[in-house]
C-alpha cells in the first residue's frame, strides 16, 4: 500500500524526467565499458555522460569524436539512444511493451498524453504505433538513399551502415556523425558538402523531423490543405519561413564569405547551414569561418528551434508564431487573436510566454555559468549555450576543449532543451491542481 501510495506522488512530468535520467546515466555505463571504447582511448566519467546526453537528448554536441573514439559497438549504443530520444522515453518504453504484449493501462496513457503533447488521452496507443510506422518508413528510405550515395565514396557494407547510422541520425534531428575516422576529426559533413544527394536526402530528413509526428500524420490523414488542424497549418508556414528566413540571408551574407568557391552548390549549402543546421547539428561548413552576423542569425533560429512533438528542441516554432500573432493583433488593437478563421485562446498565449520567459532565462544563466567556469570567447560561449538548449548540436570548434563545469553546464542545457521548460518546471514544482476559492479584486499595472 505504502509503494502505491508513493507512485501516485509521481507526476507525469516527473516520470518522463525520471526516465531520461534514468536512460542517460544506463548510455553513461555502457559507454564506460571496454567493448565501446578503442584501444588507446581512454573516456572520464564527464565526458561519457556528455556524449550520453547528447545522443538521448538528440543533440549532437561532442567532446570527443564519435568515429576515431567509439568502436562500432559504441557506435551502436549511441544510435540506440538516438533512436529512444528521437522517439521519446516514454514512447519508446510504450512501443517495447506493446511489442511484450503488455497492457497499457489508464495511467500510461495519460503519461503518454503528456509526453506527445497530446490534447487528450483518446487514441494515444494508436498514435504510438503510427509513429513507429511513420520513422521506420522514413529512416529505411533515408538510408537507402545515403546508402547510395556513399558508394561512391566506401566499400558496400561501410556505405549501407553509414547510411542508416546517418538517416537515423539525421530525422531525429541528432547530429552525430563518424566521418572522423575517415577524413579527420569533428570533420562532420564538411568534406561531404559538394555532394547533393547527400546534403539534400539529410536535408528532408531534419524536416520531418523537425516537423513533428502530429503533422506528419495530419498531412497523411487528411491530404488537404483546409483540411489540417491549426497546429499543422501553423507548424507548416512557420518552418517554411524558416526555411526561406534562414536560406537567404546565410546566402546574402555568407555569399562572400564561408559559401565562396562553392560554385553552384552554394544554394544548398546556404539552404542546409540556414536552417536544416538549425537543429540537426550537422555542419557543412566551417563555423569559424562564418561572420559574427550569421552566427547570431542561426543562435536565433537555434532558439526558436523545431515544432512541438518534433525531435528537435527549442521554444518551438508554433510558440513562436503564436507570440508573433499575439503581437500583431496588439498592434492592431484587436482582443482576440485569430488566424485562418481560428481563434486562439488566452491560455496557450499565456503558455507561449511561459515558455519563452523560461527558456530566455534558463540560456541567460547558463551563459553567465560558462563565462565563470570557462576562459573562452563569449560569442563561443553564447553559440554554445543556445546550441545545447536547442538541441542543435553546431559548434565552433570550443566543446572538446571545455572545463568539467562548462560540460555540466551544456549537459544540463541539453537536458532541459529536450525535455522542455514546461515539462521540467512542471516536474519539479508541480502539486495537485486544485480550483481558487478566492477572487481578488482587478488591479490595473501599466505596462510599456
Amino acid at each position: 500500500m505504502q509503494q502505491a501510495k508513493s507512485r501516485k506522488q509521481f507526476t507525469s512530468a516527473q516520470l518522463i524526467l525520471f526516465g531520461f535520467a534514468v536512460v542517460i546515466l544506463a548510455g553513461t555505463a555502457l559507454l564506460s565499458l571496454p567493448f565501446a571504447i578503442k584501444p588507446g582511448n581512454s573516456g572520464n566519467f564527464i565526458d561519457l555522460l556528455f556524449t550520453a546526453t547528447s545522443a538521448i537528448c538528440v543533440t549532437g554536441l561532442v567532446v570527443v569524436d564519435t568515429g576515431t573514439f567509439f568502436t562500432p559497438a559504441g557506435h551502436v549504443v549511441i544510435l540506440t539512444l538516438i533512436q529512444i530520444g528521437g522517439l521519446g522515453i516514454i514512447t519508446a518504453t510504450t512501443l517495447y511493451a506493446l511489442i511484450l504484449g503488455k497492457r497499457i493501462g489508464l495511467r500510461e496513457r495519460v503519461i503518454l498524453k503528456e509526453a506527445l503533447n497530446n490534447q487528450d488521452i483518446g487514441g494515444v496507443v494508436r498514435l504510438v504505433k503510427f509513429i513507429l510506422t511513420v520513422t521506420l518508413i522514413i529512416e529505411l528510405i533515408g538510408g537507402l538513399l545515403l546508402s547510395a550515395a556513399f558508394l561512391e565514396y566506401f566499400p558496400p557494407l561501410k556505405a549501407a551502415w553509414y547510411g542508416f547510422f546517418h538517416a537515423v541520425s539525421g530525422f531525429c534531428n541528432a547530429g552525430f556523425d563518424l566521418f572522423g575516422a575517415d577524413y579527420y576529426k569533428f570533420s562532420s559533413l564538411i568534406p561531404l558538402h559538394h555532394n547533393a544527394l547527400i546534403v539534400l536526402t539529410l536535408s528532408v530528413l531534419t524536416i520531418l523531423g523537425s516537423l513533428g509526428f502530429f503533422v506528419i500524420i495530419d498531412v497523411y490523414r487528411q491530404k488537404k490543405w483546409q483540411q489540417f488542424t491549426l497546429h499543422s497549418k501553423l507548424a507548416i508556414v512557420s518552418t517554411a519561413a524558416f526555411v526561406m528566413l534562414g536560406t537567404l540571408l546565410f546566402f546574402l551574407i555568407e555569399n562572400g564569405a564561408a559559401l565562396q568557391g562553392l560554385g553552384i552548390d552554394r544554394i544548398a549549402n546556404a539552404f542546409f547551414m540556414g536552417f536544416v543546421s538549425r537543429t540537426s547539428g550537422f555542419s557543412a561548413i566551417n563555423l569559424m569561418e562564418v561572420l559574427p552576423g550569421t552566427l547570431l542569425i542561426l543562435m536565433f533560429i537555434m532558439f526558436v528551434g523545431a515544432c512541438p512533438g518534433g525531435t528537435g528542441g527549442g521554444i518551438k516554432t508554433t510558440t513562436f508564431a503564436v507570440l508573433f500573432l499575439a503581437t500583431r493583433a496588439r498592434l492592431q488593437r484587436k482582443d482576440d487573436v485569430v488566424v485562418y478563421n481560428r481563434r486562439i485562446d488566452q491560455g496557450t498565449i499565456n503558455r507561449a510566454v511561459t515558455i519563452v520567459l523560461i527558456s530566455s532565462a534558463t540560456v541567460f544563466v547558463g551563459i553567465v555559468l560558462l563565462t565563470l567556469l570557462d576562459a573562452h570567447d563569449l560569442l563561443s560561449l553564447i553559440f554554445e549555450a543556445v546550441s545545447a538548449f536547442g538541441t542543435v548540436g553546431l559548434s565552433m570548434g570550443i566543446t572538446p576543449g571545455l572545463s568539467a563545469g562548462a560540460k555540466l553546464v551544456l549537459i544540463c542545457l541539453m537536458f532541459f532543451g529536450r525535455l522542455g521548460p514546461l515539462t521540467l518546471a512542471f516536474a519539479l514544482i508541480e502539486r495537485e491542481n486544485r480550483p481558487e476559492k478566492i477572487k481578488y479584486p482587478h488591479g490595473d499595472v501599466i505596462i510599456g
